[in-house]
């Protein structure tokens, strides 16, 4: 027969943190007032599970409850082997933490993230190393369109400066008259050819005046 006392502790339903003992060979869990264990809600049955004392421990079975037996989320088909840390469901609103006397639900999870955080603190961290990348260089600044300055008299010019020859006078006078009277050449000459022309065409030779001028005239 097992030595050590186990209880219940009630994680979900009316009354959640209460503790039973489990005492005795024989438990019943239910709402009936009879029962060893009562737990006052209609989702139970009246005489809903029974707890039997093993030689490891409590054997739990279903009664034929009508919203069923579970442990660790299976549903309970034959007795089954209770072990600490199981967590015992009655239907789908009270939850029953199956363990020793000294077994703290609570404490085995402090205890879990306690180890865990203890070994990420042994553990040195080796920090990666830095890669350093050269920025690319700036894009060049446009510089603004600067003119040429002017020069202007009292400064040396950056190159040589060339002046054309000033024309003499005289000369350009003469060139200036020669130019007009080949012009107006011109325009005569133009004007006697069109009247030439003219004149052909209108066969203007037998007409007075111009009749005296052509002897082949009558």
């Amino acid at each position: 027969m097992a030595s050590q006392p186990f209880q219940l502790v009630m994680q979900a339903g009316p009354t959640p943190r209460k503790t039973f003992t489990l005492s005795g060979n024989e438990i019943v869990i239910g709402r009936d007032i009879n029962a060893d264990i009562v737990i006052n809600t209609a989702e139970l049955s009246r005489r809903h599970a029974r707890l039997r004392l093993g030689d490891g421990g409590y054997i739990l079975e279903d009664l034929g409850s009508t919203n069923g037996t579970f442990v660790n989320g299976q549903r309970l088909t034959a007795p089954r082997v209770m072990r600490p840390g199981e967590t015992i469901m009655l239907g789908e609103t009270v939850a029953l933490m199956y363990g020793g006397i000294q077994f703290d639900p609570d404490a085995t999870v402090i205890s879990a993230s306690s180890s865990a955080a203890t070994m990420f603190a042994q553990e040195p961290v080796t920090p990666l190393p830095r890669t350093f990348s050269p920025s690319p260089p700036p894009p060049p600044i446009p510089q603004p369109f600067q003119p040429n300055a002017p020069v202007y008299s009292g400064q040396v010019p950056a190159g040589p400066v060339f002046s054309a020859d000033p024309m003499p006078d005289d000369e350009g006078k003469g060139k200036t008259w020669l130019w007009a009277g080949l012009g107006c050449v011109g325009i005569v000459l133009c004007v006697l050819v069109v009247g030439v022309i003219a004149f052909d065409m209108l066969n203007l030779y037998c007409t007075p005046p111009f009749n005296a001028l052509f002897s082949a005239c009558p």
